[in-house]
C-alpha cells in the first residue's frame, strides 16, 4: 500500500489546494552575452585607449537589462595616482570600487554598445595595471547575466633627446645619474653609437624627460613627439663586424701582431664574428684567424 492510498482523492484535492505553488522560472533559449574585441591593452600615459563593449539579448524574451561598470583596484594599490575610465557620453569614473549603473531594455537579438575610454596618469608606473569589470544581468531573472574583465597596462614610451654632436654619452650619463639620485622613472637610456646628435629614453611620462634636462648646456631639447620600440629596435641587435666583408675581399689588418699587413679573406665565421685571412708577404700562405673589426676593407672581391 502506497503512502497515498491512506487518503481519499478529496483530501488529496484539499492538500493541493493548501500548499502555494510557485511558478516555475522562464527559460531562457540562450542568455545574454558581454564581449569586446580585445580586453587587454597596453598603453602609455598621455595616450588613451578606448574598449567598445557589446551586450547582446540571446535569451529569446524581451528583457530589462542592469549594466554596472566598475572599477576594481587592488587594496595595496589604493594610494595610486588614479586611472579615468569614461564611459562615452555618461559618467568618467577614477576612484577605487567607483561603479557606473544604467537599465536598458533589449529584445532578442537585441545589441546594446558602450564605449569605455581609459586614461592612465601621468604618474602611473611602468606594468601598472588598472582593471574594469562590466557586468549586464537581467533585472527579471538575476541567472541571466555575463560579465568580461578589461584590463590597461601601462607601458612606458620612448622619447628623443637632442645633443650637441660628440656629446651623446655625456648627456646619457648625467641623464642617468640624476634618475638615480631624484628616482626618476626613467627605465633606459640609449645613445646608438651610429647615431649622431641624438639619444633615446624610455620613460613614463614625456614631461619628466623636459625636466631632466633643463638646463643642461649639452643638451639641445626633446625632440616633439614619441618614437616607438619598432624604430629603435635594430639598434639594440649588436651589428657583427664581420657584416659586409666576403670571401675574397682585401684587407688590412689594423691590430694585432700582423697590423699593417694586406691579406686576402678566405673565409667568413658569423657565429664568432671572426675572419680567416692569408697574408700577401707571408712566404708560405698560412691562414690566420682575426676579428672582425680588427681588419679594414681595401678591395671588394670582383662579381664574374
Amino acid at each position: 500500500m502506497g503512502l497515498l492510498e491512506d487518503f481519499t482523492e478529496e483530501e488529496i484535492k484539499e492538500e493541493k489546494a493548501s500548499k502555494k505553488v510557485d511558478k516555475e522560472p522562464e527559460k531562457s533559449l540562450g542568455g545574454l552575452r558581454v564581449e569586446t574585441e580585445s580586453k587587454h591593452e597596453t598603453i602609455s600615459p598621455g595616450h588613451t585607449v578606448d574598449y567598445n563593449v557589446n551586450i547582446t539579448n540571446e535569451t529569446g524574451s524581451d528583457h530589462v537589462i542592469e549594466i554596472e561598470v566598475k572599477l576594481l583596484y587592488s587594496s595595496e594599490e589604493e594610494d595610486r595616482v588614479p586611472w579615468k575610465a569614461t564611459i562615452k557620453g555618461k559618467k568618467t569614473l577614477s576612484e577605487p570600487n567607483e561603479s557606473y549603473r544604467e537599465e536598458a531594455t533589449l529584445s532578442h537579438g537585441d545589441k546594446s554598445t558602450m564605449t569605455i575610454t581609459v586614461e592612465p596618469p601621468s604618474g602611473a608606473t611602468y606594468g601598472e595595471k588598472f582593471e574594469i569589470i562590466v557586468d549586464a544581468t537581467s533585472v527579471k531573472d538575476r541567472f541571466i547575466s555575463d560579465s568580461v574583465t578589461l584590463m590597461a597596462i601601462a607601458r612606458p614610451t620612448v622619447i628623443a633627446v637632442k645633443t650637441q654632436i660628440g656629446q651623446e654619452k655625456t648627456v646619457a650619463e648625467y641623464i642617468s645619474s640624476l634618475a638615480k639620485r631624484q628616482k626618476l622613472h626613467i627605465y633606459s637610456i640609449l645613445s646608438p653609437k651610429p647615431v649622431r646628435g641624438y639619444i633615446f629614453l624610455e620613460v613614463m611620462s614625456p614631461g619628466l624627460v623636459e625636466e631632466a634636462v633643463s638646463g643642461m648646456r649639452k643638451a639641445k631639447g626633446v625632440v616633439a613627439g614619441e618614437s616607438s620600440i619598432d624604430e629603435i629596435e635594430h639598434f639594440l641587435t649588436p651589428k657583427l663586424a664581420v657584416e659586409g666583408i666576403a670571401e675574397g675581399d682585401i684587407v688590412e689588418l689594423s691590430a694585432g701582431p700582423f697590423k699593417g699587413e694586406k691579406a686576402r679573406v678566405t673565409k667568413i665565421d658569423e657565429a664568432n664574428d671572426e675572419i680567416t685571412v692569408e697574408l700577401f708577404e707571408a712566404t708560405v700562405p698560412i691562414p690566420v684567424t682575426v676579428r672582425g673589426d680588427h681588419v679594414r676593407v681595401l678591395e671588394k672581391e670582383k662579381k664574374r
